[in-house]
């Protein structure tokens, strides 16, 4: 195999020429590389038969050393020799190795019902597991996702002959429900649904599907199982385990050895399969982070092609990014390496697309013309940090989805989008109208812990430098107390999240090797952060300073009281509340008799904007009340 050529698949690992080769063909006979097919990249439609030794041999070339071998005769049979037939060199397994099955007894009751319903009817029927639930399986991975597909009859006939036979035998069986539908959700057919033992299970026939150019939506019709097999995906997901036969079925001839060694590739050309629908993109790129699955190198360049990636945004709705994103962030795997596919892929721009009204604040030092240029370095940088700290922490699943698309997203902070006459952050607008993230309370989330990161790290420096203030000048604390106070009322438990945010937008990634020795399984919730002496200081003064659980706080003097003692209402009272809150972030040790006279003398000093105004505007009488009402209707009309 020639040192330059690249490997078939994009895999980090150095591979040895035999498992090259294996990756390269498959579940094909076998088969050698010759001398020309050798210089064409390993193209496996170039490869050909072995020729027998000692056959059609160039003058001039050398003989293999293991063709030596079977050339020489042994000392006692020269004679025989002669005459011989020049015999194969041994080759190497090209096959998968064998693949087991584990039924869980419920599988098992399931399966074997279904077998003796057709046993007892004397139907015809082949029955098979399709999809991620033979997948799993193959990989030694439970999964309850059973899919099942048949092949002379629709899935609602064969859901409705279950139910009846289990009715028959004194069963319980749930009734039938067909799924419409639904190409939006990538369901092209109606899908018949019953519950069996308990277990859910979704039922439809084989089938073929043909594409047009200007749609991702297929025309459908009943077809065999090798038709069925290779309209999927991928081959990892073109398995079958066939009830009938109690054994697996890899009808596209690849599926099984691709488990065996981690490739991900499509049935046919990958470049046709991702014409036919392009979000077969995002899910390849969720398949390869959930299994850690090398991507075909065909597969990699048919993802980059500009007629595939204007297809992706122009044919496939947002809903369908939004859920793909989310099985992405909340699923197993790295969704920092699925991100770098993302980005690699040149598909960020187009799932985290920006709108043109984006305008940065006046606040921003370093403004970008495009910042989501600065998302493909700085934020998988941060996002690399922030996915490997929430791993050492432990953290609940939607607190890492709101981390995680916080620290991808983060290059946006300090830029505003105009909706309607108003601004929304950028981040907070693009999760929800771009990526169509389901739950705008996630989006908002994100926004704001990005906004308290960068909040913590200016304070974390202005109190290093608070004890350098000259004599004389106002107290920095007061100020560190109330911004600090702001905050944590703002993110609330989530403060942990954004003082480990500031940290990975400043951190660089040798320092994480310290973070993890540091963070132990005793001690995951430890606010150290290694070469940060100055955001370590400011997270521990933060857990000593009172202002914990700030955002609980009940007021020392209540509304009521305010409208007593100061003879306020409506906004006036509001504004009082809102300044005694800030009175306790800068005090929070204080007492309610210290907070009442703050508030009578902040009264006196200056009066709420709503009682000034009173004061200053003349009562009006029910006459002129009832003139402005008559004229607002008259230009209403």
């Amino acid at each position: 195999f020639p040192q330059t050529q690249q490997p078939y698949w994009n895999h980090g690992e150095a591979l040895s020429r035999e498992r090259r080769l294996m990756g390269l063909i498959c579940c094909r006979p076998p088969i050698t590389l010759d001398d020309d097919s050798r210089a064409e990249n390993g193209d496996p439609d170039s490869l050909t038969m072995p020729r027998d030794v000692g056959e059609h041999q160039q003058p001039g070339e050398k003989r293999p050393r293991q063709d030596a071998k079977l050339a020489s005769p042994n000392k006692h049979e020269k004679k025989e020799s002669k005459n011989a037939q020049p015999v194969e060199p041994k080759r190497k397994r090209t096959e998968p190795k064998a693949v087991q099955i584990t039924l869980v007894p419920m599988e098992q009751k399931i399966f074997g019902c279904i077998k003796q319903m057709l046993l007892e009817r004397g139907m015809k029927t082949t029955v098979r597991v399709a999809g991620g639930w033979v997948r799993d399986k193959c990989l030694g991975k439970e999964s309850d996702d059973i899919d099942i597909a048949v092949d002379d009859m629709t899935g609602e006939e064969f859901a409705k002959c279950v139910v009846d036979y289990l009715s028959s035998q004194g069963e319980e069986a749930r009734s039938i429900g067909v799924i419409k539908a639904n190409p939006d959700k990538s369901k092209h057919l109606a899908t018949a649904t019953f519950s069996i033992f308990g277990v859910h299970i979704d039922v439809n026939n084989l089938r073929s599907e043909e594409y047009a150019e200007s749609s991702r939506i297929p025309t459908t019709r009943l077809g065999t199982a090798e038709e069925d097999a290779s309209r999927r995906d991928f081959t990892v997901n073109a398995l079958f385990y066939n009830i009938n036969e109690e054994r697996v079925e890899d009808l596209t001839g690849k599926g099984l050895i691709d488990l065996e060694k981690k490739i991900l590739r499509t049935p046919l050309e990958a470049l046709q399969t991702f014409i036919d629908d392009p979000l077969r993109v995002l899910r390849a790129i969720r398949f390869s982070a959930r299994f850690g699955f090398a991507l075909a190198a065909d597969l990699t360049q048919a993802a980059k092609q500009p007629r595939i990636q204007s297809d992706l945004e122009n044919k496939v709705s947002r809903e369908r990014f939004s859920i793909e994103l989310n099985k992405v962030v909340g699923g197993v795997g790295s969704p920092t390496d699925a991100f770098e596919l993302l980005v690699d892929f040149g598909l960020h721009g187009i799932v985290f697309k920006e709108p043109e009204s984006l305008v940065a604040d006046e606040d921003v030092k370093e403004r970008q013309e495009r910042p989501g240029d600065a998302v493909g370095t700085a934020g998988l940088r941060v996002m690399r940090t922030v996915e490997t700290m929430l791993k050492i922490r432990g953290t609940a699943k939607e607190e890492r989805r709101i981390a995680l698309y916080a620290a991808f997203m983060s290059p946006y902070h300090g830029y505003k989008v105009k909706v309607k006459k108003k601004f929304q952050p950028a981040i907070r607008y693009i999760l929800r109208e771009s990526a169509k993230v389901a739950d705008s309370a996630i989006a908002e989330a994100a926004s704001k812990l990005v906004d308290c990161a960068k909040a913590f790290a200016s304070i974390a420096t202005r109190a290093a430098d608070a004890s350098a203030a000259p004599a004389g000048a106002p107290d920095p604390m007061r100020a560190i107390l109330r911004n600090t106070g702001q905050s944590l009322n703002e993110i609330k438990e989530r403060y942990i999240l954004a003082l480990d945010l500031a940290y990975a937008l400043t951190a660089e990634t040798k320092w994480l090797p310290e973070f993890k020795s540091l963070a132990s399984e005793a001690a995951t919730t430890t606010l150290e952060y290694p070469n940060n002496s100055t955001l370590s200081r400011y997270a521990t003064w933060i857990q000593n300073s009172g202002l914990l659980d700030c955002w609980k706080w009940k007021p020392l003097v209540s509304s009521k009281d305010i409208i007593q003692k100061m003879q306020i209402s409506g906004r006036a009272v509001g504004e009082m509340v809102r300044r005694q809150l800030l009175w306790r972030f800068e005090n929070p040790f204080g007492t309610r008799a210290e907070a009442l006279a703050f508030l009578e003398q902040s009264f006196r000093d200056e009066p709420p904007p709503a009682v000034a105004a009173a004061s200053n505007s003349r009562p009006e009488n029910k006459k002129s009340k009832k003139k402005k009402t008559k004229q607002k209707k008259k230009k209403k009309k």
